[in-house]
């Protein structure tokens, strides 16, 4: 059994910052869960759906944010308990139905988790979901520690149920991926499922919502003195001394070890805020009476710092309150200890102590390695296939998000624009009516984002007979975030034991009742065929589909131990022309000294390498 599921009281675990809010869930009574995975979330959904069966809850993998947080609201809305989870730009997709839920309540508890990341380590952005938090009005946690993530989400299920409103809980990527030690807490019981009473106040018709936002302003000013009590927020140090801290998440680590090691410790109070909206008012007053300078630490906007000076002012406190631009502190990019102890240093005006870097110009220098589409990737098929098809034309290439992004990177190359998920479906629209007729477009989209967020824009395409290509990479799984099932599935697959059926959906059929007239499936292991496709497709004058469909490899070889031939390099036919590696680049090649060789450890025997190799010197091996 999972020690996520562990009943014994008091026993402690060394978890992940996601794993504890798992585990948070289920000492909360989790009764079901709905998500769209991303990165740096993706274990929690992950963990939900292996262990539902045996935790006695049910989550399901939506199509997308927007959908995941519609099914949980109407759970929470019918008395559940819920959550739902996602990275920070999901919240975007899902910030439609929040807007409005949080007028609307719940009837039994719904928590949202937003993962944000700072640095932008897996995204395309590093936006500061706390925005979201002051926008809609929802109460937000932000834990520090694996351990805070645990508490703060059993304290974000019971002040969901206590106050009937949704409750957000906002970690960064350093905190939703660190791991600590975790004493695990007692089980409370679901809520499971009842009879709904109608309460016709759940419809937001304009006369219920002028009630509604009266009550959602009343329930946030009641909660401050809630947020002043919360053991979240409290001072670690001396809190009478004339020089401290406010700090939130990941920055308490950080700034807890720079005032020890500054020697600061008898002198600087921190203030660690735990339950972050609605701020502790009465609590930080207190904390602020008396400083002379307090240093403000939060990732990535000022919100606090800037809260902090309105209050300040508005209290007739004089005090200097630092924050963004002391030291390296900004709004860009997770902080790290060295930022902030450098900024600690120069607030208080002390020495840096952060140790100097490590002298290693003696070091060798470590191969610079690109991030890549795998080995045998059907996704590097599919684009090489489309390049052999779009010679000769000027072409203007659309990505979307997911693995498939990487065929931005030489020497594909096929990425000219993209903006979100679901965007390679709608932008074309557009773009085609700012270039000239001899320019076409062709857009890539991955099929776990085309039922995300894509069916919509081919929809749009149809409707207002616009012209482009939209190839669909089809490899049957969710694979950038770690192989989640998708609708379009491969119904042979097996599904992890407790988990509900899952029906898997003819893409085809689905985007021919869209009105798309000229669709073509492919296996991309076919270059020739992706090229006539293409032409074809280029060809047709309004929308047209080809479907790339080839499984992921690494996701086959976790379901299958069967292993196919691997390739090498036939010396005596190799001219060392190199057009395996300038044009199809797969990284199981290797070139030394001028000379290619294929690694066998990498290659999984594909075959499609010998159809780019122009003097078929890429043989099967024994």
């Amino acid at each position: 059994m999972s020690v996520l599921l562990e009943r014994e009281i008091g026993k402690k675990a060394l978890l992940m910052g996601n794993e504890a809010l798992v585990r948070g869930a289920y000492e909360a009574g989790l009764d079901y869960a709905s998500c769209y995975p991303g990165t740096p979330s993706s274990e929690v959904s992950n963990l939900l759906y292996e262990l539902q069966g045996a935790g006695g809850f049910r989550m399901d993998f939506a199509t997308n944010e927007k959908v995941a947080m519609e099914a949980v609201a109407g759970a929470s809305m019918g008395g559940l308990n819920c959550l739902t989870a996602m990275k920070h730009v999901g919240l975007n997709v899902a910030s439609d139905p929040l807007g409005t839920l949080t007028y609307l309540g719940v009837r039994g508890s719904l928590v949202v988790y937003s993962a944000d990341d700072p640095s932008m380590f897996s995204s395309q952005n590093e936006q500061d979901n706390r925005q979201y938090a002051r926008l809609f009005g929802l109460p937000c946690f932000e834990p520090a520690t694996a351990q805070e993530m645990k508490d703060m989400t059993v304290a974000a299920f019971a002040l969901s149920a206590q106050m009937g409103m949704p409750v957000m809980v906002r970690a960064t990527t350093r905190v939703a991926h660190s791991r600590g030690v975790v004493e695990l807490g007692d089980i409370r019981p679901k809520a499971g499922p009842r009879h709904y009473e109608k309460d016709y106040a759940f419809v937001p018709l304009p006369g219920n919502a002028v009630r509604h936002h009266k009550r959602l302003v009343e329930r946030m000013r009641s909660l401050v003195p809630v947020s002043d009590a919360s053991p979240f927020n409290r001072v670690e140090g001396p809190a009478d001394t004339r020089l401290g801290v406010v700090a939130s998440s990941a920055a308490v680590n950080y700034v807890l070890d720079a005032v020890k090691e500054c020697g600061l410790s008898d002198t600087v109070g921190v203030f660690r805020l735990g339950m972050a909206w609605p701020l502790p008012e009465n609590a930080l007053l207190e904390f602020l009476r008396g400083k002379d300078t307090v240093l403000v630490l939060e990732e990535l906007e000022p919100l606090v710092e800037e809260a902090l000076r309105a209050m300040a002012q508005k209290n007739g406190l004089t005090l200097t309150i630092l924050g963004k631009g002391t030291a390296d502190l900004s709004t860009l990019y997770e902080y790290t200890p060295a930022r902030v102890s450098a900024a600690v240093a120069e607030a208080f005006g002390v020495a840096d102590v952060t140790p100097a870097p490590l002298d290693l110009t003696d070091a060798p220098q470590l191969v610079n390695r690109p991030p890549s589409l795998c080995a045998g990737c059907p996704h590097r098929m599919s684009y090489y296939g489309v390049k052999l098809g779009c010679e000769g034309r000027d072409v203007i290439f659309a990505t979307d998000i997911g693995c498939y992004s990487l065929g931005f990177m030489p020497p594909l190359r096929m990425a000219d624009i993209g903006v979100c998920m679901g965007a390679a479906a709608s932008m074309p629209a557009g773009l085609e009516l700012a270039v000239g007729p001899e320019q076409r477009i062709v857009g890539f989209i991955g099929d776990s984002t085309l039922f995300h967020s894509g069916l919509t824009g081919i929809a749009n395409a149809v409707y207002n007979h616009h012209r482009f290509v939209l190839v669909v990479l089809d490899n049957m799984v969710t694979a950038m975030t770690g192989h989640q099932p998708s609708p379009g599935r491969d119904a042979s697959l097996p599904q992890a034991p407790g988990t509900p059926p899952l029906t898997s959906i003819d893409m085809e059929a689905v985007i021919r009742a869209l009105g798309v007239e000229h669709i073509q499936t492919v296996r991309p292991t076919n270059l020739k065929k992706v090229a006539e496709a293409t032409r074809a497709a280029l060809d047709h004058d309004g929308v047209s589909v080809i479907i790339c469909r080839e499984p992921c490899p690494l996701h086959m070889r976790r379901l299958s131990k069967a292993k196919k031939p691997v390739f090498g390099i036939d010396g005596e036919r190799c001219v060392n022309c190199h057009t395996c590696v300038d044009t199809f680049g797969c990284p199981a090649f290797q070139l030394r000294d001028g000379k290619v060789s294929i690694d066998p450890v990498q290659c999984i025997g594909c075959a499609v390498c010998a159809q780019v190799c122009p003097n078929n010197a890429i043989r099967p091996q024994k």
